[in-house]
């Protein structure tokens, strides 16, 4: 029985809703690219992160550089995690802000006190990434430190669809979110984005800024006041958000409940650590992270290959910090950080998962262990 790390989940009813509707399109009854429906994908959207404005565009990486160019990060410094995807890191140097790195705390998200020692007068934003899908207290703490201090609180929210903390969903806390829909994501359009946000600024910023700066005025629509990139997104795309959007209540309700379960068989295994449990009933189920020993976890990936496992993807392997392309920021120590990069392993999980493939991936860690303390594998 071969497992996958992760699978899209379109019921027949999803597939027959986008197909009828993509052929009207395609007689010619519409167009190709953001209309009618990318328009109801966003006002849907709004309407469920429980924001004002949603502007779709076509991929994570995008919304949150039309963020960072709608508030103006030009010469200023972002704080931002190093144990994220390099996208978050692009789209501010897309924006040409400077990167501040600060550490993460046990949640895997960034660490409040770490932050706070790097703010200074050059500080105009914090980015704070909602890893595995995980909303963190720090999120909330960092957010009213960022209203007092009139510093942009944006969230990169690529992980976190339908991610809560308490009352307080992932996309409505700062002043402007990033969704990505690529294929791995809880919800995906195959690749495409989202900003969210209350700030009409933001919101008209980022409308203007996916067409090329557009602006149009009257009947004159090649009318430009930016340099924007074509950002638009394809109605198709478009089409697979609403009805992704339309079970992700239930998609969340079935991986939480697969966390459940390898909580229950894994949490006396000595040689792992389960991470965010803390936040088990808030989060989205994006990923299933436990934590094992640093000299063990390529070994434990390849012993998944072996036995016709494919593990979820790493959250992140290498903080950006410690990477040649970011050599400028290689002596900075982020300790936390740097260990959680080098001991996380990601377990497959999404809805469809059945119970035999995960007892299968239970049994699999269970006998990686086993052989360890005998040295039977190296």
């Amino acid at each position: 029985m071969k497992i996958k790390a992760t699978e899209t989940n379109f019921s027949e009813s999803d597939v027959d809703f986008i197909l009828n509707e993509f052929k009207i399109i395609l007689r010619g009854e519409s167009y190709l690219s953001q209309y009618k429906f990318s328009s109801q994908f966003e006002n849907k959207f709004a309407k469920y992160f429980s924001t004002k404005y949603a502007v779709s565009c076509n991929s994570g990486t995008s919304a949150l550089e039309l963020i960072f160019r709608s508030i103006g990060i030009k010469g200023k410094e972002v704080i931002l995690p190093s144990n994220t995807f390099i996208a978050t890191a692009n789209a501010i140097m897309n924006a040409q802000g400077v990167l501040k790195f600060a550490d993460c705390d046990d949640s895997m998200c960034l660490d409040y006190e770490s932050v706070i020692s790097k703010v200074n007068k050059n500080t105009i934003a914090i980015c704070h990434v909602h890893i595995g899908g995980i909303v963190s207290k720090s999120a909330l703490l960092l957010a009213e430190f960022c209203k007092k201090n009139k510093i942009w609180f944006i969230e990169d929210a690529a992980q976190a669809h339908g991610s809560k903390y308490k009352n307080f969903r992932a996309g409505s806390i700062g002043d402007a979110a990033g969704f990505s829909f690529y294929s791995t994501k809880v919800m995906t359009t195959g690749e495409g984005g989202m900003v969210s946000t209350n700030n009409h600024k933001i919101k008209e910023s980022s409308i203007s800024l996916r067409e090329f700066g557009k602006a149009p005025n009257g009947i004159y629509t090649n009318i430009y006041t930016n340099f924007g990139y074509n950002w638009r997104m394809q109605e198709v795309s478009a089409l697979m958000g609403i009805r992704q959007l339309k079970s992700l209540k239930n998609n969340i309700m079935k991986r939480r409940e697969i966390a459940q379960l390898y909580d229950a068989q894994l949490s006396n295994v000595k040689d792992i650590e389960l991470l965010g449990l803390e936040y088990r009933n808030h989060y989205n189920g994006f990923k299933y992270i436990i934590k094992v020993h640093a000299d063990l976890r390529d070994k434990l990936h390849l012993y998944f290959v072996d036995n016709d496992i494919q593990p979820s993807g790493y959250v992140y392997e290498f903080p950006l910090h410690k990477m040649k392309l970011f050599s400028e920021y290689n002596s900075i120590e982020l300790p936390t950080t740097e260990d959680f990069c080098s001991t996380h392993f990601c377990l497959p999980i999404y809805p469809s998962m059945s119970m035999e493939k995960v007892d299968k991936v239970c049994k699999v860690i269970k006998s990686f262990f086993n052989q360890t303390k005998f040295n039977l594998l190296f």
